[in-house]
Formats: C-alpha cells, sequence, structure tokens
C-alpha cells in the first residue's frame, strides 16, 4: 500500500460532532489516518471508525503532563468497489506490547514542539495537495469541521486516493485476508477469529457438532441462557468438548449422501417386491398342496369302497397271517452309520429333499449354540451344519411343502421357521416359557402351534409376526408339553373334527378345532407322557409312558380316536380307547421318542418301534398283534427313531448320543 509522505501534513482538530463526507466516486479507495491525542479513543475517532471511506487510523495516546506518551496505530484497507478485502495492520496486536513505547524519554516530548512547528509551516502544501486530489463538490475536504478541544484532537495527516488495483498489488498480506474471509470454517462463529489447537482459543465443540472457539463458547454459555449460537440448541459449560486435532478438514458428502439414500429406496422397493412374489408362490404352493390332498383322500375313498366289495371276513384273516409270516421273514438289517459331535437329541426327515437333520451343539466353538446337521439320505453324507438357537432344541417338524421350511422348539424361548434350502432362518416367534414342543396346521401352513413349559399352547399365524394370535389355557394343572400333533378332519373316520393332540408329563388332551375356537378334550390316558405320535392314514396314535407307581415297565398304548356328538348343541364329544399295548424296560429317564409307520411289505399294516434304556436297544412289534418282530441293539440308550424311505428303499435311523445309524428293510 501506498504510504503518505509526511512534506504534506494537514492538522484537523475534530471535536465529538465531527462527520465525514461520505460521497466517494466509484473506482476509488481513501485512505486516511488519524491521531488521536485523547488517553483513550474517543467519540470522534470512533464516528471516524464507523464511516465506511476511513481506510487508515492512527491514534496517540497522550497522559498528563511529564508522562510519556502512547502510540497506536491500526491501518483498515478497503476497496470501495467490491468490499471484499479487509486488512488491519497494527502496532500494537492482541496480547502484544510496544516495548519501544514504553522506553520514551521526556526529550521526545521536547521535540513536540518542533515538530507543530514544521507541521504548521508544511500545511499550506498540505491543503494544496488536498485540493487536487479531492472531488470539486467538496473542495475543502475535512477541514472545514475542524475546531480545537481542551482534551482531545484528531489530525489528518493526509487524505489519499488510490485506484483498486494498487491496493491489490501494494500488500502481500491482502490476498491471504482475501482467502481467510472465504474460508469461514476456520475461524470462530463467534469472535470469527481463527482457533488454534492449544491455549484459550482452541477448537472445542459442543454436543451438536459445531465448532467454536474454547474461550469464546465458555463466555457465551455463560451469558446467553445455554444455548448454541449456530442452532439455538440447549448447551451447557459441560457439553464443551476440546478437540484434539493440528488440523480440520470436512468432506463433501452431499452427493454420496443422496445416493446412498437413493439406494436404501431401491431396496426397500426391491424387498418388497421380493417379499410380494414369496407370497404369492406360497399361495401357490398351498393351493397346489390343498389340490393333492383332495386327490389323495378321494384316491383313498375308492380304495376302501373296492375293498369293502370284494373282500370278505375270511380274505381278511388270510392277508393278516400272510403279512405276519413275512415279516417274520424280513427285518431291517444295519447298513452305514454316521458319527456325531454329542449331546444329540432330536432326528427328522425332509421328505421333500431326501435330508435327515439331526440336533446337536455347534461344532464351532468360536460360534457356540445349538442347530441341526444335515445328513443326504442318498449316500449318508454330512451335507452342512445350520446354527439355529442359542439353546438345546426340543422339537423338531416339517411342513411337508417343496420349500424344505422347518419348524424348531427351544428352551430358549423362542420358535424359528429354518429354510433347509437357503440354511437360513426365516421367522422367529418369541415366547414367555421355554418351548417344548411345536407343530404345523396340516389343513393350513399359515398357522404354526407351541406347547410352553406351563402346559399352554401359543397359535402364531406367519402372516402376522408381531405376537400369537391365540393362546390355548390348559384344562388341567400346568405341566410341561412333551409333545404335540396336528390331527386334520376327516368326516368318514372315528374322529370327524380336527385339531391338536396334546402329550404332557400328566397324561394327554385333544383340542377340537371349530371354526370360531378350540374345545379342549382331556383323554383317559394315565402316567407321564414321553411321546405322542399321530399316523394321518389309520387315525391311530401311539402315547409313550415311563414307569410309575403302578406300572413297574415303560408302556407304548397304540390307540383310536374317536367322537361322537352329544347334547342338543350337536357338540362333539372326543375320546379313545387303547387298542395295543407294548411293554419295554423297567427304567426310562430319558424323554426319548417312539415312531409308528407303516410296515415296508404291506402299508396297511402298522409297526411301531422304540427305544429301551434298559437293553439300550431299539424294539419293533407289530400293531396287529402286539408281537415284537426285531430287537436292534445299541451301545447306548436310543434316543430317538425315524423311518424313511427313498427310491422305493426303507430304512430306519437310530439316534443316539453320538451316533446315526441307518438300517435297511431287507
Amino acid at each position: 500500500m501506498a504510504q503518505v509522505p509526511e512534506d504534506y501534513p494537514m492538522d484537523v482538530d475534530v471535536d465529538d460532532q465531527s462527520t465525514h463526507d461520505d460521497d466517494t466516486p466509484q473506482g476509488h479507495s481513501r485512505r486516511t489516518v488519524i491521531q488521536s491525542t485523547s488517553s483513550q479513543p474517543g467519540p470522534a475517532s470512533q464516528s471516524l471508525l464507523d464511516n465506511p471511506d476511513v481506510i487508515a487510523v492512527d491514534e496517540t495516546d497522550e497522559e498528563d503532563v511529564g508522562s510519556s506518551a502512547s502510540e497506536r496505530s491500526i491501518e483498515l484497507v478497503r476497496d470501495s468497489d467490491s468490499d471484499d478485502v479487509i486488512e488491519v495492520d497494527g502496532g500494537e496486536e492482541e496480547g502484544e506490547h510496544d516495548e519501544d513505547d514504553e522506553d520514551e524519554t521526556d526529550v521526545e516530548d521536547d521535540d513536540d514542539d518542533e515538530q507543530g512547528s514544521v507541521d504548521r509551516r508544511d500545511e499550506p502544501d498540505a491543503g494544496d495537495r488536498e485540493e487536487e486530489t479531492q472531488p470539486s463538490d467538496n473542495p475543502a475536504g475535512n477541514a472545514e469541521g475542524v475546531q480545537d478541544t481542551e482534551r482531545q484532537g484528531v489530525q489528518v495527516i493526509s487524505p489519499l486516493r488510490n485506484s483498486p488495483a494498487e491496493f491489490k498489488t501494494t500488500s502481500p498480506r491482502r490476498a491471504a485476508a482475501k482467502v481467510e474471509s472465504d474460508d469461514d470454517s476456520d475461524c470462530c462463529s463467534i469472535c470469527f477469529e481463527s482457533w488454534t489447537n492449544s491455549g484459550n482459543h482452541r477448537l472445542a465443540s459442543l454436543k451438536c457438532g459445531h465448532l467454536f472457539g474454547q474461550s469464546c463458547i465458555e463466555k457465551w454459555l455463560k451469558g446467553q441462557g445455554g444455548k448454541c449460537p449456530q442452532c439455538n440448541a440447549k448447551a451447557k459449560k459441560g457439553d464443551i468438548r476440546v478437540i484434539y486435532a493440528k488440523t480440520v478438514k470436512m468432506v463433501d458428502t452431499t452427493e454420496r449422501d443422496r445416493a446412498m439414500r437413493e439406494l436404501e429406496k431401491e431396496k426397500q422397493l426391491r424387498r418388497k417386491v421380493e417379499l410380494e412374489a414369496a407370497q404369492t408362490r406360497l399361495q401357490y404352493e398351498l393351493a397346489l398342496q390343498e389340490c393333492n390332498r383332495i386327490r389323495v383322500q378321494l384316491d383313498r375313498e375308492r380304495q376302501r369302497s373296492t375293498q369293502a366289495s370284494v373282500s370278505g371276513p375270511s380274505s381278511s384273516q388270510a392277508s393278516c397271517s400272510q403279512a405276519s409270516t413275512s415279516q417274520q421273514r424280513r427285518r431291517y438289517q444295519f447298513d452305514s452309520s454316521v458319527p456325531l459331535k454329542g449331546e444329540s437329541r432330536l432326528l427328522g426327515y425332509d421328505a421333500q429333499h431326501g435330508t435327515l437333520v439331526v440336533s446337536q451343539p455347534s461344532p464351532n466353538q468360536l460360534f457356540p449354540g445349538f442347530g441341526v446337521k444335515k445328513v443326504s439320505a442318498m449316500d449318508l453324507r454330512s451335507v452342512q451344519y445350520v446354527s439355529v438357537h442359542s439353546k438345546a432344541i426340543r422339537d423338531i417338524c416339517f411342513s411337508g411343502r417343496v420349500d424344505g421350511l422347518m419348524l424348531t422348539a427351544s428352551i430358549d424361548k423362542t420358535l424359528k421357521i429354518t429354510s433347509l434350502m437357503s440354511n437360513t432362518v426365516v421367522q422367529t416367534y418369541h415366547t414367555p416359557f421355554p418351548v417344548w414342543a411345536c407343530c404345523w396346521n396340516r389343513e393350513d401352513n399359515n398357522y404354526v402351534y407351541a406347547g410352553l413349559q406351563n402346559g399352554s399352547v401359543l397359535v402364531f399365524d406367519q402372516r402376522d409376526t408381531s405376537k400369537h394370535v391365540e393362546e390355548l389355557a390348559p384344562p388341567r394343572a400346568r405341566c410341561p408339553i412333551v409333545a404335540m400333533s396336528y390331527v386334520p378332519r376327516d368326516p368318514s373316520s372315528s374322529l370327524r373334527c380336527g385339531g391338536l393332540l396334546l402329550g404332557t408329563l400328566q397324561g394327554g388332551c385333544f383340542w377340537e378345532k371349530t371354526s370360531t375356537e378350540y374345545r379342549p378334550h382331556p383323554l383317559p390316558m394315565e402316567g407321564s407322557c414321553t411321546s405322542l405320535r399321530f399316523e394321518p392314514s389309520t387315525r391311530h396314535c401311539l402315547a409313550s409312558f415311563r414307569p410309575d407307581k403302578n406300572h413297574n415297565s415303560t408302556r407304548h398304548l397304540l390307540c383310536e380316536l374317536e367322537s361322537r356328538l352329544v347334547g342338543e348343541d350337536g357338540r362333539n364329544h372326543c375320546s379313545c380307547h387303547v387298542m395295543q399295548t407294548f411293554y419295554g424296560g423297567s427304567t426310562q429317564k430319558l424323554l426319548t421318542r417312539s415312531a409308528l409307520f407303516a410296515s415296508p411289505e404291506d402299508p396297511g399294516q402298522l409297526l411301531v418301534c422304540a427305544g429301551d434304556e434298559a437293553s439300550t436297544s431299539a424294539q419293533i412289534w407289530s400293531a396287529s398283534t402286539a408281537a415284537l418282530l426285531q430287537k436292534i441293539p445299541t451301545d447306548s440308550p436310543v434316543l430317538d427313531v425315524c423311518p424313511f424311505s427313498i427310491n422305493d428303499k426303507h430304512q430306519l435311523g437310530v439316534l443316539t448320543d453320538k451316533l446315526l445309524r441307518i438300517y435297511s428293510w431287507t
């Protein structure tokens, strides 16, 4: 910036009411140097600073007679065209003191008189210079408003006009000031000073995330009612957090965030479409399954009518004797075995995919929990382990559909649906008590049932995953439900109605399902039930009981369910009567599961298979004669048995704690 030569001073005394002309021509800048002799800047100098045309101010503070004088110089540079560059230079910066001013002697006071005479001698030349530089509408400049004051005086040394280009080229710090004014993120929004990484004005932030100087924000919160200066959010002194960073840089992620929001919207739309497609496929499969069920029921009715018209009592007896003789000749032979990790409890078979599943703990210690191990029924090789629950699994059943959905009950208070095609859990239902048993609704696969430890049954709808739709309270004492099966309706059988068949530690119960409600019917079964199976083709059930004080050995009761109409309202009374009883050993500590299935040679004949802890074996009986057909020895107690067939090959799976044995019918 061009400096004012000292050869052209102008002494102008301005009182507190002095004003300035604001009519500055466009394209020019005015620089004015003002010296004040007051001890503090008075109203006159403040008025000059408030005038936008004032460019530079030199202030001189004088004290009493005989004391040293102090000077302070403030330089303000401004372009009157753009108003975008302001530079402040002071002889005295914030926090610093001019030691030379403090060392002034009385000799300088003597020189003031001589300097004043020189200034008065050079005043005409300064007036000529002022007339050449100022516009014609105000030739006298600011000298007309001059008047003497007793305590302070303002002396205008020289008014000077320069072009904007001259200001931009003469001061190298002006460009740096422009860059700093454009980057507001590097300064405190309270004092507009750059923050530091140490000291009182170090970088700090509030909970809302806005940045300030530490000293500024502390003063602000103390006197502004505890609110953020930028967002007006509530804040207190304890919310101030010092940021320990050398530099603060921000990355503009506006476009990325917008793209992420659009991507999330697209994902939501895609999930919605996939869910609608899955629901459509499910409805199609349900309709197809209903058609197949009706077709099978029609074929069964045709076979019954044909057998009733052709065969007589003599032919029935002959077929039974031939079946007994054939069963004595053929039996299950050991085929292969599959080693397990240990603590295996349940065995199930998915007929749609030809897969055996065994419940066991996780083989990986890094991922604890319980799940199922898939074993291919074709080559009896282990396929994969699927993690399902966090605690032990108590029951497994399959939907019988092509999607391969598996329903599992666990004591971790959850009921889960797992897809064996994707090996993932697709639905989870939470219960207030541990779940001991579960089953599907064979007439409407949208509903599943969970038997709890307190004896109640929760009904869940797959279309409403928030909570259960109905709860069935136990008619008797609250004891755990160890087994349950769904009985479909069959108007031509002895049990015409459908519902839930439950086995508890205190007996059995049948819940009749009507169009509006479930009605309980206690069954005449005494003892602690450990297993309950239902055969839909013959509508018989097999209930296994532990030894008790009235019975010295385990019992397996083959029962036929029946119903009859009672009362004027036409309600059904459901009950059962025992057809055969099969006895096992004298001890049973584990909740082992038995099986009721059709004979591989004659589908009209039933076989009963159950484990015996006393002899550590699996026993097979004939349901029609109650004769023991085969005894399969094992090295440990049998926990579960599961008959299955694949490629017209009938096999039997026998599960122990650490081994799965496969037997083939030969």
